[in-house]
C-alpha cells in the first residue's frame, strides 16, 4: 500500500496530528511496514504520476489565488479525501460531500485558507511572495483510487520605474569590466533581460570556474575586458504576465587606432598599388579604425619637401620619379592619446627612352662573340635577359645593361638572339642574328653640302656583325683620325669623305670585312663625273636623252645642254655656247629636252656630269635636226593609204604611173632633209627609248654671239660650263622615260 495515502489515513484516526505540521512515520513510533499491515489489504494499491495543470498561475500580492480542482471526483461511497499542500507543506485536507468534515487548516495561514469541500478547491486570500510556488492536490478514494494534480502559482508585485546606472557608461577596449545595473527591479517583479541595440544579448549565471564574458548578476549586467563591439545603447527589459517596463544607458567602448591603411589610386594606371606612371595624377588615402576618429597626418621620406596638409587624403599631381619613396601615416586617437603608423612605399616608373639596342661584336683574337644589350634610363631599371644563347651561357636577368661572351664557331651563322627587356610599363626586345660576310659590296653616294662641297660615301653591304670592315686605299691602310676629311661610322661599315676633291681623292678603294664566323671583301675605283654612253632619240617637239654611268663614278647632278648650229655659226665653240635647258639629281638616266617646233633648226645636244660644284667630262655632242619634218611612221601611212587609193582607182592606174614617169623626165626629184638621230658607239648595252610628247612651250630664243660657223666636237677638260648674262637658266622637272 502506497505510503502517502496511509499517512493520510492516518491523520483521521490518530488524534493530536495537526495539519500543517511536517512529519515522519519514525517520529511516531512505527514505520511504514506496520502502517501498512494496518491497512486493508483491500485498499487499491495502484498509484498515479502528479498531472501538471496547463499554464501557471499568475496573481498581484494582495489578491486572492483561486485553486480548483480540475475535475470534480465522484460523491459515492466511500467518499474521496483531498489533500492540498506547498511544497511540503499540508494547507488544509478534508472530505468531499454532504456533511463532510473538514479535517484541519494549516494553523500559520488559517485566517487566510478557505476548503471548498463541495468542489474541493481551495482559496489563499491576501496573497504574500512566499505563497508562490507549487501546489499540490491529492483526491484519495479508499481502495478505489488516488490522483495527483500540480499548480505552479506566481505572485508579482506590480511593476516599478526602472532606470540603468550609470546612465553614460566610458571604457576602453580591453578594460578589466564594466557593470550596468537595472535600478527598481526585484525577482519578485517579473523576468529581467538585456538587450545591445535592439538585439537581446545571451546572458547566463555564472557556473563553474571559468565564468562567462557577459553575465547577470542580479539585477547588474557584468562585462569583463570590454571590446570595441560592446559599444552601443543597453536596454534592461522587465516582463511579467501584468505588463512591461525598460530603462536603457549608452555604454562608449573607445579604442585604436588600428594600424593605418594607406591606398594608392590614380587616374590613368590599372594598377597603382603596384607602380604608377610618371606624368599621372596620384592620391594617397589613410584610414585607421578608431573611437572616436583618429587624426590622419602625413609624414614624407624627405626631409626637404615642405609642411605636408593634414587629412586622409593626399594629392600628388603630375607624379615623377622625384616622388617615388616611402609614405608615412599617422593616426591618433584624440580620446586615448594612442598613435599608430603605416609606411607605404610608392613606385614611380618612368620607362626608359627609346627601345633596348642590341648589338655583337668578336672577342680577342676572334675566339668568341660577346653579345650586348641595353636599355639604360628608366625608374625602375629594366631587367634584361638573353634568349637563344647555348646552353650554360649565363643570360640575365640583370638591370639596364647585359654583357654575355659566347665561343665561336662556325655553325653559329644564321642563329638568332633576342634580348628581352621587361619595364613595369612595356615590355620590349631586340635580336641580333649572327651571319658571316657574304657578297660584300661597295655602294658610293655623292651628298652636296650647304656650302656646295661634295661629300662622298662609301657602304659597305654583306658585312653584318660581328664582322669588322677594314679599309684601305691603292693597297695602303687609310689614315683615320679625329678631325679629318676622312671620317667612320660607328659601326666603321661606312667611309665618309669630306669636301671631295677630284685631283687628290680618286683611286682604288678596297674594304676587307673579317670576323669570328668568316671573312669576305670588295674592291672600287672612284672615277671623276663622266658619261659612258648616251643616246638620242626623236619625240613630238622635243628629244629624249638616256645615258649610262659605269660603276664608281662620282656624280651629283646631270645638266642636259643645247647649242644652235648651222652654216651661219662660227666654228670655234667654248662653254658660253652651251645652254643648260634641264638639271637632273644624279639617280636619273634619262630627260626628255624640249625644242620649240616653230623655230626649225639644227642643234647640238649633249650631257655634262658634275660633283658638287666641279663640273666633269661632257658627253659628246649629237646633232638633232629640228622643224616639221615627217617621221617615219607618218612617211609610212602616206605610202599605204596611196597604194589603196590606187588599188581601188584601177582604171586611173596607168595613167598615174605614165604621168609619174613624163614626170620624173622632166623634172628631177628634189629630196626633202632629213635628220636621223645620231647614236654613238658605246661598250655597254644600251637600252631603247620610246618617244614620248612633251607639251607645248615657247619657243627658245638664243642670240648667236659667233657668227662664224661651227661644227660639233667633244669638250676637253673641265672648264665650268658658263651661261651667258642674257641667257637665264631654265631648270625642269625631270621626265623618266
Amino acid at each position: 500500500m502506497d505510503i502517502s495515502w496511509a499517512l493520510l489515513l492516518f491523520l483521521l484516526l490518530v488524534p493530536g496530528i495537526k495539519v500543517g505540521s511536517k512529519f515522519s512515520p519514525e517520529d511516531l513510533g512505527f514505520s511504514a511496514q506496520s502502517l501498512e499491515s494496518g491497512i486493508s489489504s483491500e485498499a487499491h494499491r495502484a498509484s498515479s504520476l502528479p498531472q501538471q495543470v496547463e499554464g501557471p498561475l499568475a496573481v498581484l500580492v494582495g489578491t486572492t489565488i483561486q485553486l480548483p480542482l480540475p475535475s470534480t471526483p465522484d460523491p459515492g461511497p466511500p467518499a474521496p479525501l483531498v489533500v492540498w499542500r506547498r511544497d511540503s507543506t499540508v494547507l488544509a485536507a478534508g472530505s468531499l460531500g454532504p456533511g463532510a468534515q473538514l479535517i484541519s487548516l494549516d494553523p500559520a495561514n488559517r485566517h487566510r485558507l478557505r476548503f471548498d469541500q463541495a468542489g474541493g478547491g481551495l482559496e489563499v486570500s491576501s496573497a504574500q511572495l512566499d505563497d508562490a510556488g507549487v501546489y499540490t492536490v491529492e483526491v484519495i478514494r479508499a481502495g478505489v483510487s488516488r490522483q495527483i494534480w500540480e499548480f505552479t502559482v506566481g505572485v508579482y508585485e506590480p511593476l516599478p520605474q526602472l532606470s540603468v546606472q550609470p546612465q553614460a557608461l566610458e571604457t576602453e577596449e580591453g578594460a578589466a569590466e564594466l557593470r550596468l545595473r537595472c535600478v527598481g527591479w526585484r525577482p519578485w517583479h517579473g523576468e529581467l533581460s538585456w538587450s545591445r541595440d535592439g538585439r537581446a544579448l545571451e546572458v547566463v549565471d555564472p557556473e563553474g570556474a571559468e565564468q562567462p564574458r557577459i553575465r547577470a548578476e542580479g539585477d547588474q549586467l557584468v562585462i569583463g575586458r570590454p571590446v570595441r563591439s560592446d559599444h552601443g545603447r543597453y536596454t534592461c527589459h522587465v516582463r511579467s504576465p501584468f505588463g512591461h517596463r525598460e530603462a536603457a544607458a549608452n555604454v562608449s567602448v573607445f579604442y585604436g587606432p588600428d594600424p593605418p591603411a594607406i591606398t594608392v589610386s590614380s587616374d590613368r594606371d590599372a594598377s597603382p598599388a603596384l607602380y604608377v606612371t610618371a606624368g599621372n595624377n596620384v592620391t594617397l588615402r589613410c584610414s585607421a579604425a578608431s573611437r572616436p576618429p583618429a587624426d590622419i597626418t602625413w609624414s614624407l621620406a624627405d626631409p626637404a619637401e615642405a609642411a605636408v596638409p593634414a587629412g586622409p587624403r593626399l594629392l600628388l599631381p603630375a607624379v615623377g620619379p622625384g616622388h617615388a619613396g616611402a609614405y608615412a601615416c599617422l593616426a591618433e586617437n584624440p580620446r586615448t592619446g594612442r598613435r599608430r603608423r603605416s609606411l607605404l612605399n610608392l613606385t614611380v616608373a618612368d620607362l626608359p627612352p627609346g627601345s633596348p639596342q642590341c648589338s655583337v661584336e668578336g672577342g680577342p683574337g676572334d675566339r668568341s662573340l660577346r653579345f650586348h644589350c641595353s636599355w639604360p634610363g628608366g625608374v625602375p631599371a629594366a631587367s634584361l635577359q638573353f634568349q637563344g644563347l647555348p646552353e650554360g651561357v649565363p643570360a640575365g636577368p640583370v638591370p639596364s645593361e647585359l654583357l654575355a661572351a659566347v665561343p665561336a664557331h662556325p655553325r653559329l651563322s644564321g642563329v638568332t638572339v633576342t634580348c628581352l627587356a621587361r619595364h613595369l610599363v612595356a615590355t620590349r626586345t631586340c635580336t641580333v642574328t649572327l651571319e658571316a660576310p657574304q657578297e660584300v659590296l661597295l655602294h658610293p653616294k655623292v651628298e652636296e653640302t650647304r656650302s656646295g662641297e661634295a661629300e662622298v660615301a662609301l657602304e659597305a653591304s654583306g658585312c653584318p656583325p660581328p664582322s669588322r670592315a677594314s679599309w684601305t686605299r691603292e693597297g695602303r691602310p687609310l689614315a683615320l683620325g679625329s678631325g679629318g676629311r676622312l671620317r667612320l661610322s660607328q659601326d666603321g661599315r661606312r667611309l665618309l669623305i669630306g669636301n671631295f676633291s677630284l685631283d687628290r681623292d680618286l683611286g682604288n678603294y678596297s674594304v676587307l670585312c673579317s670576323g669570328a664566323l668568316g671573312a669576305g671583301g670588295d674592291q672600287i675605283r672612284l672615277t671623276g663625273p663622266s658619261i659612258s654612253s648616251w643616246r638620242l632619240q626623236r619625240a613630238h617637239d622635243g628629244a629624249v636623252l638616256t645615258w649610262d654611268v659605269e660603276r664608281g663614278t662620282l656624280i651629283s647632278g646631270f645638266e642636259l645642254q643645247a647649242r644652235p648650229e648651222g652654216p651661219d655659226l662660227g666654228k670655234a665653240t667654248t662653254f658660253k655656247d652651251w645652254v643648260s635647258l634641264l638639271i637632273l639629281g644624279p639617280q636619273e638616266r634619262s630627260g626628255v629636252m624640249p625644242l620649240p617646233p616653230r623655230s626649225p633648226g639644227t642643234w647640238a645636244l649633249r650631257i655634262l656630269p658634275t660633283l658638287g660644284g666641279q663640273p666633269g667630262t661632257p658627253s659628246q655632242s649629237l646633232v638633232y635636226q629640228a622643224g616639221s619634218t615627217l617621221g617615219p611612221g607618218a612617211i609610212a601611212g602616206i605610202v599605204l593609204g596611196s597604194l589603196l587609193g590606187l588599188a581601188l582607182l584601177a582604171a586611173l592606174l596607168v595613167l598615174c604611173i605614165c604621168c609619174l614617169c613624163r614626170f620624173q623626165g622632166k623634172t628631177p626629184r628634189k629630196k626633202s632633209p632629213t635628220l636621223t638621230p645620231m647614236v654613238i658607239p658605246s661598250k655597254k648595252k644600251t637600252q631603247s627609248v620610246t618617244p614620248v610628247q612633251t607639251p607645248q612651250l615657247p619657243p627658245l630664243k638664243i642670240p648667236l654671239q659667233d657668227p662664224r660657223p661651227a661644227r660639233t666636237h667633244q669638250a676637253s677638260g673641265p672648264s665650268p660650263v658658263i651661261s651667258p648674262p642674257s641667257f637665264p637658266k631654265t631648270v625642269r622637272v625631270a621626265t623618266h622615260v
